[in-house]
């Protein structure tokens, strides 16, 4: 009996002191297009799962993604050697947390929550034939001071009594956002490397921060019935603001062309995504920004004109200070 539990369980590291990753070359091919070029691998293979990390450290914050392929029953033993709080994404499929005293825990497929974790292993049982993608930011607890002074709206959220124990931090799981799925397929489909990549998968990983923390500042507050009425509408603004990253509209603008009143239009875009219409615009216009930024050829002018800046002074303003580099002229 020992030596069947032992063979079923699999280590998976959400956190290491020293990093020693192996060369893409090692991967089995059809795992190549999940690569994330910035990233730095870990994969083992048996008889029993598939499992694929990736790893990009991003100043005070560590992201880890991992593809699990369960072929037989398996207990996942997360491990991290030091205490962190990791904000964690579930894709594809759901797993239940088990074990000790505590109650058991669903991570729900297209939620997410806040876990504070203990050094040491985290046990979840995985069922046979399951896939999960999971993706994890850590944070260790010594770097929330300096966080809540440059980015204040994280007060709140990194500013809660640490518990003694791991547990959840959240009352309640939240279901992913359409923000946050954008963020992450951003980060997924990154092919930037060294500086280019950093800078860009910080601000991914700060913006999902904020997010989370804006859905958590208001998770107890009742969703509107008008929002709920309105899904679709909000649906098509956030498609509009996407595919739209060059036009200037103003609240009372978007008010006339979607056919709601400003104040519901505001409000129900803010409880739909967790974000303000004006930010996620503004979030839009960086993210088309940097990547013409990097693109050959293409001049500073030319990029203020295609996101609809009025000047390239008032564009490189923006762009600096919300991805905090300095832009080459």
């Amino acid at each position: 009996m020992r030596s069947t539990l032992f063979k079923a369980n699999k280590l998976l590291l959400i956190e290491k002191d020293k990093q020693s990753y192996i060369p893409a070359n090692c991967l089995p091919p059809e795992y190549l297009k999940l690569i994330i070029p910035h990233a730095g691998l870990y994969f083992r293979e048996d008889e029993e799962c598939e499992i694929l990390s990736q790893h990009i450290g991003a100043g005070p914050f560590s992201l880890w993604m991992h593809d699990i392929f369960a072929k037989d029953k398996i207990v996942l033993l997360p491990y991290t050697p030091y205490h962190i709080w990791t904000l964690h994404f579930m894709y594809e499929d759901s797993l239940m947390i088990t074990g000790g005293e505590k109650p058991p825990y669903l991570l729900e497929e297209r939620e997410c929550n806040m876990f504070s974790l203990l050094p040491g292993l985290h046990p979840v049982p995985m069922e046979d034939n399951t896939k999960v993608l999971s993706v994890h930011i850590n944070i260790r607890p010594e770097f929330f001071p300096k966080l809540m002074k440059k980015y204040p709206p994280l007060r709140d959220l990194l500013s809660r009594t640490i518990p003694p124990v791991s547990c959840a931090l959240n009352d309640h799981p939240h279901p992913i956002s359409a923000v946050c799925d954008l963020l992450v397929q951003q980060i997924l489909t990154c092919h930037y490397t060294g500086r280019k990549a950093h800078i860009f998968i910080y601000r991914c990983i700060l913006d999902l921060l904020l997010n989370y923390a804006q859905r958590e500042a208001h998770a107890h507050e009742p969703f509107l019935f008008s929002s709920l009425e309105h899904r679709e509408t909000y649906k098509q603004l956030f498609r509009f603001i996407i595919e739209h990253p060059h036009m200037n509209c103003s609240l009372a603008k978007l008010s006339r062309m979607f056919k709601l009143p400003a104040a519901e239009l505001s409000k129900g875009f803010l409880q739909h995504y967790a974000i303000t219409i004006e930010d996620f615009t503004h979030m839009i216009k960086m993210i088309a920004t940097y990547k013409l930024l990097h693109k050959k050829n293409v001049s500073i002018p030319v990029i203020a004109d295609a996101v609809g800046y009025k000047t390239p002074a008032e564009l490189v303003k923006h762009v600096e200070a919300y991805y905090e580099f300095k832009v080459k002229k």
